[in-house]
Parts: C-alpha cells; structure tokens; sequence
C-alpha cells in the first residue's frame, strides 16, 4: 500500500513540475529572429520595444494586459514604445505620442488619445487630398483638458525635436521589420507578432505574445551569461 501510495505522490509532482515548466517557444513560429541586431538605448537593460499605433483597436486593447505585465518586469527589462508610420494620419498620431513624451505628459494624455481615436474616432488631423494635417485646436483641447500644456502641445507638434524624433522611429521600425501593429521586440534581436504561425488565429494570441517576450528575456539573460 505504501508503495502505491509513493508512486501516487510521485505521478502528482512529476505534473506539477510539467505544469509549471516554462513554455518553449520556437524562431520563425512564434518570434523572429531580425536579419540584424538593432542597437539598443542602454546595455545595461534588456530592452523591450512595442510598437502601436493609437488608431489600432488591437493595440487599444493590448494597452491592459501590456500594463499588467509592466508592473512585474523585473528589474533589467526596460519597455520602450515606438509608434508606427506607414500612412499619413499615423504620423500625426506619432507627433502626438512624441509631444506628449516631450512634455512628460505620457501619464496624463496616452490612455485619452487612445480613448479619443477608438471611441470617438477622432482622428486630430484634417485631410486635403491624400495628405493628413494635424488639427492642432483639437490636440491643444485634449492635452489641456488632460492636465497638460497645450499650447505648448500644439507649437511643438512640427518642431525640430519632434521631426528628430519621428525620423528615429521610422528608422527603428525599418530595422525591426515591422509587419503590423502591436508588435514587440526584444533585445533590439527578436520580433514578436500574433501574425507569426504559431500565434496566429489564436483566441489568447496578445497573452501568448506577452508569454513569449517573457521567453526571449530569459533566452537574452542567459546568453548574456
């Protein structure tokens, strides 16, 4: 009977060790590996980068699990943002991330721009033919009304340090090989996106991304030695 038992208690440890085994997850199914590493900010860090776009539902809704896992990374992982271009009214869009960043307003007017655009679809720019110029009355009104200068908001949005920065985003999201939006990128080396096969489809695929990078961290912190 004792022995029985043993081998009872044995089978339940050998599951509980497989159930809380981390996942593996495989180059070209679940992430990317780039062509060529990008150069990251800081060595020191293992730098994770999102790239969204405000007017992307997805990405709208990727903001609660993204902040989620913000609050558990440890202590060498940093999340940076760039936000997408690859028509017109997104760069606007990233004008008004940059500004925001600019006057370390993030806190205060992120979460409205992403509400203002995919609630309200106001998209704070005005068309002429196929070229989108920013409404900077509507972008002074949101920032204001969030607790930040704009006035100031609205005279930056095509200031120098402004197109600096857009031209830097653009470069990094050539590098990364962006496909879509939201991506994320590790280590400045591995891409990650819900289109990859192994993501693809998947009811879970923004939870799964997440579990990857959390993967990759890890592939990054011991390579790193």
């Amino acid at each position: 009977m004792r022995a029985v038992v043993a081998l009872f208690t044995l089978l339940l440890s050998l599951t509980a060790c497989a159930q809380e085994a981390p996942a593996t997850f495989k180059a070209g199914e679940h992430y990317e590996v780039l062509p060529q590493a990008v150069v990251q900010d800081d060595d020191s860090k293992i730098e994770v980068t999102e790239l969204f776009w405000y007017g992307c539902g997805h990405c709208y809704h990727f903001e609660a699990p993204l902040k989620k896992w913000q609050k558990t990374m440890p202590a060498d992982v940093a999340l940076k943002k760039i936000p997408a271009i690859w028509q017109p009214v997104m760069e606007v869009h990233a004008r008004m991330y940059y500004v925001a960043d600019a006057l370390g307003a993030l806190d205060k007017v992120h979460d409205p721009i992403f509400g203002a655009i995919a609630q309200q679809r106001k998209m704070f720019a005005d068309r002429d033919g196929s070229e989108w110029k920013a409404d900077q009355a509507s972008i002074a009104a949101l920032f204001s009304a969030n607790g930040a200068d704009g006035e100031k908001a609205a005279k930056l949005l095509n200031s120098f340090a402004i197109n600096s920065k857009v031209k830097q985003g653009q470069a990094k999201q050539r590098a990364y090989k962006l496909s879509g939006t939201p991506e994320m990128v590790v280590a400045g080396k591995y891409r990650v996106s819900t289109s990859l096969p192994g993501l693809k489809g998947k009811s879970n695929g923004q939870q799964l991304m997440l579990e990857v990078v959390d993967f990759l961290i890890e592939k990054e912190r011991a390579d790193k030695g």
